[in-house]
C-alpha cells in the first residue's frame, strides 16, 4: 500500500509540474510578447542609457531565450546621443530575480551603431531620487547584463562637423562589478584630422567617476604589424574632468598625415612619444611634451626646390634623402611648439631652430638655414650679406617667421631680393632663367 501511495503521489506531482510548466510557459511567453514587459524593458534600458529607447516586440526562443529585431534610442542627454542595435538575442536568467535584478546572459547583437558626444558635469544636479512604491522592495530594480557581444559595431562622434570614430569593429562588453569593460578588435579608425587606421585592439573600463583606457592600438599597415600607434590613459567623467594620456608611435608612414598636396612628395617613417595632461576637456587647459623623428625621410619632386634649381642654375640634387629629421614637441595652453628642430640633407642643406603656432594660429619662431657653396654661388654677395655664419660645409643665415600657420611669412626672400637688386645683370639672368622655365626651354 505504501509503495502504491508513493507511486500515486509521484505521478500526481509529475502531472502538477507538467501542468504548471505548460501553463506557466504559455503565460510567460504571452507576457514577454505583451506590452507590459516591452514597456518595462524600454523604460529600464532608456533609464540606464539616458535616452529615449524602444524595442521592437520581443519573442521567446526556447525556454529562457529572448529575441528582438532591433532597439532604437534617440534624444540622449548624456554621453550617448543615439543608438541603433539590430538582431538582438539573449538568455533570461530567472535566478537574478532573487538578487532583485533582470539578468540577461550572453546578449548577442548582430550589428549596432552608437553616436557619442562630449559632455560636461551638470551643476546643481539633484542628489536624491524619488521614494519608490512599497512593492519595489520585492521587485527587480535594475538590469544586469552578464556579457554582450556585437559582431559589427560603429562607435561614432562628430569632429569638425564630420562623422568620425571606430567603424565595423567586433565589440565585447563584460561587467566589472557594477561597471563595464569594453574590448574591441578589428575595424577602422576614421577622423578628418588623421589618416584611416586599422583598429588592432582597444580595451576601455568605465568605472565612474573615471574612464580608464589600458590599451588602444591602431595599425598603419596589416602587412607590417610593427607600424603602430599605441595610446593609454584615463579621463574624468563627472566633476573632475582631468585627462592623462600617453601616446607612442612606431614606424608610421609620414605621407598620409600630411596635407594632400604634399603626400606624393614626402616619404619616410615616423616614430616618437608624447605625454599629455589637462585639467579639463578643452585643449586650452592641457600641456604636454614629446619627441618625433623621421627615419628614411626623402623629399622628391618639390616645386620650390625645382624652381630654385632652374632659376639659380644650381646643380640638381635629385631626391633629397634626409640624414636626420627630428624635433621636440611641446603643447601649452593651446599653443604647439617644435623646438630643437634638426633636419639635414648631406651636402645640400641643414636646418635647425624653433617654431610656435599659438592658440590663435599665429606663427612665430626662427630657423637657421645652412646651404653649401654649390647652392649659393649664383649670388656673389650671399656669404657676405646673408649667409654669414660658417659651420663645416654649410653657410648659415637666420630666417624669422611670422604670419599664420595657413599663410606663413618669412624675412629671407626680401633680403635675397635686395641683394639681387644691386646687380642688374644678375637680375636679368635670373629673369631669363625663370622665363625659360615658363616656356619649358632647357
Amino acid at each position: 500500500m505504501r509503495i502504491r501511495l508513493t507511486i500515486l503521489a509521484a505521478n500526481l506531482v509529475a502531472v502538477i509540474l507538467i501542468a504548471i510548466s505548460y501553463f506557466g510557459n504559455e503565460w510567460v511567453s504571452h507576457w514577454v510578447a505583451g506590452p507590459v514587459f516591452l514597456g518595462m524593458l524600454d523604460q529600464e534600458t532608456s533609464k540606464g542609457l539616458k535616452l529615449k529607447g524602444n524595442y521592437t516586440p520581443a519573442s521567446r526562443v526556447g525556454f529562457l531565450g529572448i529575441h528582438a529585431d532591433s532597439f532604437t534610442g534617440t534624444d540622449g542627454f548624456k554621453t550617448i546621443v543615439s543608438l541603433q542595435a539590430d538582431d538582438i538575442s539573449g538568455t533570461f536568467n530567472p535566478l537574478g530575480m532573487f538578487l532583485r535584478r533582470w539578468e540577461i546572459d550572453s546578449l548577442h547583437i548582430k550589428s549596432g551603431s552608437v553616436m557619442l558626444q562630449k559632455t560636461e558635469a551638470t551643476p546643481g544636479a539633484p542628489k536624491g531620487v524619488p521614494l519608490p512604491p512599497w512593492w519595489a522592495l520585492f521587485w527587480p530594480y535594475r538590469v544586469h547584463l552578464a556579457e554582450v557581444k556585437v559582431d559589427d559595431a560603429n562607435i561614432l562622434w562628430h569632429l569638425r562637423d564630420k562623422e568620425s570614430g571606430i567603424f565595423d569593429t567586433r565589440l565585447e562588453i563584460t561587467p566589472n562589478g557594477r561597471d563595464f569593460a569594453y574590448d574591441a578588435q578589428g575595424g577602422e579608425f576614421k577622423t578628418p584630422i588623421t589618416p584611416d587606421l586599422a583598429v588592432v585592439h582597444a580595451h576601455v573600463l568605465i568605472r565612474k567617476p573615471r574612464l580608464y583606457c589600458s590599451e588602444f592600438i591602431l595599425g598603419d599597415d596589416a602587412a607590417h604589424p610593427e607600424q603602430q600607434l599605441k595610446m593609454q590613459g584615463e579621463a574624468g567623467l563627472q566633476a573632475d574632468r582631468s585627462i592623462w594620456l600617453k601616446v607612442d608611435w612606431t614606424s608610421l608612414q609620414v605621407a598620409p598625415w600630411l596635407p594632400e598636396k604634399l603626400r606624393a612628395h614626402v616619404a619616410g617613417q615616423a616614430s616618437g612619444h608624447f605625454d599629455y595632461t589637462s585639467s579639463g576637456t578643452g585643449l586650452e587647459t592641457g600641456h604636454g611634451a614629446g619627441q618625433i623623428s623621421i627615419l628614411n625621410g626623402v623629399l622628391h619632386g618639390l616645386s620650390p626646390v625645382h624652381q630654385y634649381i632652374i632659376i639659380t642654375g644650381s646643380p640638381d640634387p635629385g631626391d633629397l634623402a634626409l640624414k636626420v629629421c627630428r624635433a621636440d614637441v611641446k603643447w601649452e595652453a593651446g599653443a604647439i611648439t617644435a623646438e630643437n628642430i634638426e633636419a639635414e640633407c648631406d651636402g645640400v642643406f641643414r636646418l635647425t631652430g624653433t617654431l610656435t603656432i599659438a592658440a590663435d594660429k599665429s606663427l612665430t619662431g626662427q630657423l637657421d638655414l645652412g646651404l653649401t657653396d654649390a647652392y649659393l654661388h649664383w649670388l656673389p654677395t650671399a656669404r657676405t650679406a646673408i649667409f654669414t655664419r660658417d659651420e663645416g660645409l654649410y653657410h648659415f643665415t637666420t630666417i624669422h617667421f611670422s604670419g599664420t600657420a595657413a599663410k606663413p611669412e618669412q624675412d629671407l626672400s626680401p633680403r635675397i631680393a635686395k641683394e639681387v637688386g644691386k646687380s642688374p645683370l644678375l637680375a636679368l639672368k635670373l629673369f631669363f632663367n625663370q622665363a625659360g622655365e615658363w616656356f619649358n626651354i632647357d
